[in-house]
């Protein structure tokens, strides 16, 4: 495990080589507490208050749960798609509607697309898990498939803005940020002196809108992002405050939070909003998995695992009480079977 504080010092083996020269600048980020609350309405048409429940350790007092895995298709992810689906209009709508996705947002948008009756393409990585693709695909969703690469060249060099379809950029949108930002909300609501929100982090959108939510009513709150070992481009994005992009594919269980760069306007924007990073090793992934599944009698997918297991293993060091979102629980049945074994 290793854990990585915002503004301290820390050991640049940790992560991948920086080259900035490689990442494209997006538009720079914003998002205020008032676009939250008011997609807190435009959220509840679709999604559910999931609950917060209290995980009792045998070690002592376990954290506070965000249980973002019993959301509407498995994952926190429909909170922000149908906040921002429901701002376009007519015509933009008519053209239909396109996305970039290792699964869970391609779900939601697939989801989103056919409850309103337009067309879907969802844009996925050669070699995606196939389990979760083919649960976008039933919700009638066209699939096309790209490199990695390939995929984060269109989001860095921003072309999905010449696409015939009304392309959601799942990264930096403020108005999916802010549907997910109501995730902050409910826990503040639910755990009004919360000392610590751990949040895993992929693109970056959860972690800004929920920093957003808890900090503008609860400053003092801590609000650490988490990330699997072999994807971890926020420790130096947050340590500069600026784009990060691994020299290596990334290579994590993790596939909901695996991203080889943060972009500039989410870097800069999560070096500000956020109080520092953990990261886990797919092993601590698999472990709190397994616990998630036989102690708390839950399912989550390794990416919804993530900040349970940064809770797992930084416990004494958090300020209490924590709460830990588990972002979603589509995981494969085989991968389940074998974590829990």
């Amino acid at each position: 495990m290793v854990c990585i504080l915002l503004r301290e010092p820390f050991d640049l083996d940790t992560v991948f080589s920086l080259k900035n020269d490689q990442c494209v600048a997006v538009t720079s980020m914003e998002l205020k507490l008032k676009e939250i609350e008011d997609a807190v309405p435009v959220v509840r048409e679709v999604a559910f208050r999931t609950p917060t429940i209290r995980y009792e350790s045998l070690d002592g007092d376990g954290p506070y749960l965000k249980m973002e895995n019993l959301q509407r298709l498995g994952a926190f992810k429909i909170r922000g798609i149908w906040n921002y689906v429901s701002h376009l209009d007519k015509a933009q709508l008519a053209r239909g509607l396109g996305i970039s996705s290792t699964g869970n947002a391609g779900l939601a948008l697939a989801w989103a697309a056919r409850r309103l009756g337009v067309r879907c393409r969802v844009t996925v990585p050669e070699g995606a898990d196939e389990w979760r693709v083919d649960l976008i695909r039933k919700q009638g969703a066209e699939i096309e498939y790209l490199s990695t690469t390939e995929i984060f060249k269109i989001l860095e060099e921003e072309t999905w803005r010449s696409s015939p379809l009304s392309f959601i950029n799942p990264i930096g949108d403020p108005r999916i940020q802010a549907g997910v930002g109501t995730v902050g909300l409910e826990i503040l609501a639910e755990v009004p002196d919360v000392g610590t929100v751990l949040v895993p982090v992929g693109g970056g959108d959860l972690a800004a809108g929920v920093a957003v939510a808890v900090k503008s009513r609860r400053p003092e709150t801590k609000v650490l992002g988490v990330q699997a070992q072999g994807a971890a481009v926020l420790p130096e994005a947050l340590r500069t405050g600026h784009a990060y992009r691994m020299k290596e594919p990334p290579r994590t269980i993790a596939d909901n939070i695996s991203t080889p760069l943060m972009l500039e306007g989410t870097a800069s924007f999560l070096a500000s909003h956020l109080d520092g990073c953990l990261t886990v090793s797919d092993d601590e992934i698999m472990q709190a998995i397994r616990r998630l599944a036989i102690e708390a009698r839950t399912v989550a997918e390794p990416s919804g695992a993530a900040a349970f297991a940064a809770w797992i293993s930084h416990h004494p060091k958090l300020d209490p009480p924590v709460v830990a979102i588990v972002s979603g629980g589509n995981v494969a049945p085989a991968l389940l079977a074998k974590a829990i074994a």
